[in-house]
């Protein structure tokens, strides 16, 4: 209560701030307001995104301060907020260097927006030995030292910045990361283990050590940490969720089930959660509870695509297509260019027969992904299938000239172009087909066993295996 108090006094105040600036600049009589009065009036500003008001401010804070090194370090931030990185460090450059750690941190910022990377080093370095424990500095020189591939460094800034005391998700994942692109996995374990020899009871540390492990594929491992994390704070949600993974993994479905369930009585699932769930019971072959978690998923949230498009798969494969349909066209509403959904939906369509919406699905997926083989294959088959060979040859034309090392799609040009009756078209691309990948034309001839007795073909295909 008492700091809801102070909150409401500091708004009072800015607000009274604010509208004696707006009575000035309304009269066009100047007033008189301390450095620090203008620079709150800057960040009320800032925070609404009025441009023109901040000029304004800018403006009078030059007319009452022109001589100011603070007025000038604000300008360059306010630039730096607005993405103006060139323009601030013109800004600093009118400056003469001193120790100010907000002048210095300023410079670093603004070097780090210009990718002079090892100069803003230099200057959050110095930084840091004004202030050891400045969480701050520590964060922004493991990013610098990302930014130049010194993984090792950048470790070294985290592992400080985590000794803090400080918890931070971003942090640990970050620092774990880290070490794994500088193939250094080693010392993350090591590091978080001697962290908990130092912190038994950290529920989050154990996390953490789990997650190493798990990233490292060691799941039995990964789930006793779990486990003790478990043990020490007994609703933490995250580790039974991790946990779960980390069975999945094993191939212990029913386990990983159980253990989200477990969750149930800390807290209402997500739609996330039981869309988990679902997955499990699907790698479980138990179709039917996979759909009933997948529609608790949906309950809990309508727009969840990737729960309507795996009811899809799921109905499609219990031979109910036209309720696959529906599931299908809900999750292209929520996402229209998932090439995933605009393909199960073209394939569902072509077996109930909706042959134009198939058509127009496949044309789809085609403008979004040029080099989808499969899209080029089907399309084309459903068009053949349809007897429009002709309209099936110019889609393969096309798929061919922006896949030219596809052998697959030239074999099947060739084929179609043998049965329109274009037999030295169909000899010129199967041959390119050959020297493309010659032994795929077996797998060609079990789709077209007539074309295997044309004389032609066999004699290309002798002069190739040789």
């Amino acid at each position: 209560m008492f700091e809801d108090g102070l909150n409401s006094q500091e708004e009072s105040k800015i607000n009274h701030l604010i509208n004696r600036f707006n009575e000035m600049l309304d009269s066009g009589q100047y007033s008189y307001f301390d450095s620090h009065e203008i620079e709150k009036i800057i960040d009320y500003y800032i925070e609404n995104v009025n441009k023109a008001k901040i000029r304004d401010a800018f403006y009078l804070y030059e007319k009452l301060y022109p001589f100011s090194s603070q007025l000038k370090i604000k300008k360059a931030q306010t630039l730096l907020y607005f993405d103006k990185a060139s323009d601030a460090y013109e800004v600093m450059k009118e400056l003469p260097s001193v120790n100010n750690e907000e002048y210095l941190f300023t410079l670093a910022t603004v070097y780090s927006k210009l990718d002079k990377n090892k100069k803003a080093i230099t200057i959050f370095e110095k930084l840091l030995n004004l202030n050891n424990n400045s969480d701050e500095i520590l964060s922004n020189l493991a990013n610098e030292y990302q930014k130049i591939d010194n993984y090792s460094k950048s470790a070294d800034m985290l592992e400080r910045l985590l000794l803090l005391n400080k918890y931070n998700e971003i942090n640990w994942y970050s620092y774990i990361i880290t070490c794994e692109i500088a193939k250094n996995s080693k010392r993350s374990l090591f590091f978080i283990k001697n962290y908990i020899k130092s912190k038994p009871y950290d529920h989050e540390a154990w996390f953490y050590l789990g997650i190493i492990y798990q990233r490292m594929d060691n799941h039995l491992d990964a789930i006793e940490s779990f486990d003790y994390s478990i043990c020490i704070k007994e609703d933490y949600i995250t580790a039974y969720t991790n946990k779960a993974e980390s069975l999945s993994e094993l191939g212990y479905y029913q386990k990983a089930i159980d253990c989200c369930k477990v969750t149930f009585k800390y807290e209402d699932p997500d739609a996330i959660l039981y869309f988990d769930i679902g997955e499990l019971y699907e790698k479980m072959d138990d179709l039917n509870k996979a759909k009933s978690y997948f529609y608790k998923c949906i309950r809990k949230d309508e727009h969840f695509a990737e729960a309507w498009y795996t009811l899809a798969l799921i109905l499609d494969l219990q031979d109910l297509p036209l309720e696959a349909s529906y599931h299908i066209k809900k999750a292209i509403d929520i996402n229209s260019s998932n090439v995933d959904y605009l393909f199960t939906y073209a394939q569902i369509n072509e077996k109930i027969g909706f042959i134009k919406e198939a058509e127009i699905a496949y044309r789809k997926v085609l403008e979004i992904d040029e080099l989808d083989s499969e899209s080029w294959l089907n399309y084309s088959h459903l068009l053949h299938k349809n007897e429009s060979t002709n309209e099936a040859i110019e889609v393969l034309k096309k798929g061919v000239k922006l896949n030219p090392k596809n052998a697959e799609l030239s074999y099947r040009l060739s084929a179609y172009l043998f049965q329109s009756g274009s037999e030295n078209q169909a000899l010129s691309i199967f041959e390119k087909a050959l020297s493309i990948d010659y032994d795929l034309h077996e797998e060609f001839f079990q789709y077209f066993p007539s074309i295997k007795d044309n004389k032609n073909l066999l004699h290309l295909l002798i002069e190739y295996k040789k």
